[in-house]
């Protein structure tokens, strides 16, 4: 199935440093772009979980990042199997590297292999949007973002992982599985709208992952995969500087999607920020760029290299 997935990568949103910065604080994995195509990369950092990105994986523009804080999908009506929902997906898959023939990447990444032959699961979290504590948010899409909790706005809907134990490493702890994601209401079908997560992974014999978003679309319109591929390219072209997100469905009926990039945006500013360890790193990169320069002009003149956010 190729639902859009982009993921929204901490590190690369803070700042891009030139050759002379990334030298002066160590090894800074960015992605090639804050909206990239990727599923989600799994490693080992001292014994937790950390999520992040895998890219283009086996192909020419191959890149890895941790930190990855939104990931987004698409969802269409209900498949077989497992037993169908109201709504599913299986965008984006999780990735980890081999223990052996992917070293070298993980070195690079200051990670380790998963552990060998173990179970992958997933698992919601409660966490606070405005005040309100929930494990899943919806908002409509009109007006104004507001993310309202499940309980509230939609009683008795719910989002499941299925399978929850939904792969497991091979020998050397690599993995490559995609879990069904399931919105249903047990009477009706849940409303048309944007759906918010923060799950966390677990992998037997490792702490689990600290919560990270995933931002579901959900909509009647989208019913098979025709429809679930117009709707990813009109949100991409908007990611792109179109000015909406339109989708012709056919017979007269259009709907512009482009409240979901907007909802996306509110998560990413309000919801998603930075480790503490990851700010005190850019922040330690902005002194001894700072320091660098000092150090150039008193010596030739010159101010080096500059800063640039990724975020446009």
């Amino acid at each position: 199935m190729n639902a859009i997935v982009h993921c929204f990568n901490i590190q690369s949103s803070l700042f891009r440093a030139c050759g002379l910065a990334a030298a002066a604080i160590g090894f800074l994995q960015t992605s090639s772009s804050v909206f990239a195509h990727s599923d989600a990369l799994l490693a080992n950092v001292g014994g937790q979980v950390v999520v992040g990105t895998a890219e283009d994986i086996d192909g020419p523009n191959e890149t890895f990042a941790l930190d990855a804080g939104l990931f987004e999908a698409i969802l269409r009506g209900g498949f077989t199997p497992p037993p169908q929902a109201d709504y599913e997906g299986d965008e984006p898959g999780f990735f980890a590297l081999h223990g052996v023939s992917d070293a070298a990447d993980l070195a690079t990444l200051g990670a380790a292999a998963l552990p060998g032959g173990t179970a992958v699961s997933g698992s919601l979290t409660p966490f606070t949007v405005n005040g309100n504590l929930d494990s899943l948010f919806y908002w409509d899409g009109a007006g104004s973002v507001d993310f309202q909790p499940i309980s509230l706005a939609q009683p008795g809907v719910t989002f499941a992982f299925k399978p929850a134990a939904f792969g497991s490493t091979g020998a050397n702890g690599d993995l490559d599985d995609h879990p069904i994601y399931q919105i249903n209401s047990p009477a009706g079908t849940p409303a048309d709208g944007v759906y918010l997560i923060a799950p966390k992974i677990g992998v037997a014999g490792l702490t689990a992952s600290k919560p990270f978003y995933m931002a579901f679309l959900v909509d009647a319109l989208i019913e098979d995969e025709d429809d679930l591929e117009l709707v990813e390219a009109a949100l991409e072209g908007f990611e792109e500087g179109a000015s909406n997100a339109l989708v012709d469905f056919g017979g007269g009926v259009t709907k512009n999607f482009a409240f979901y990039e907007e909802g996306v945006e509110w998560i990413e500013t309000n919801l998603v920020v930075p480790e503490p360890g990851s700010a005190a790193l850019a922040a330690l990169g902005v002194a001894a760029l700072g320091l660098m320069r000092r150090r150039q002009a008193a010596a030739t003149g010159s101010a080096g290299c500059s800063l640039a956010s990724d975020k446009s």
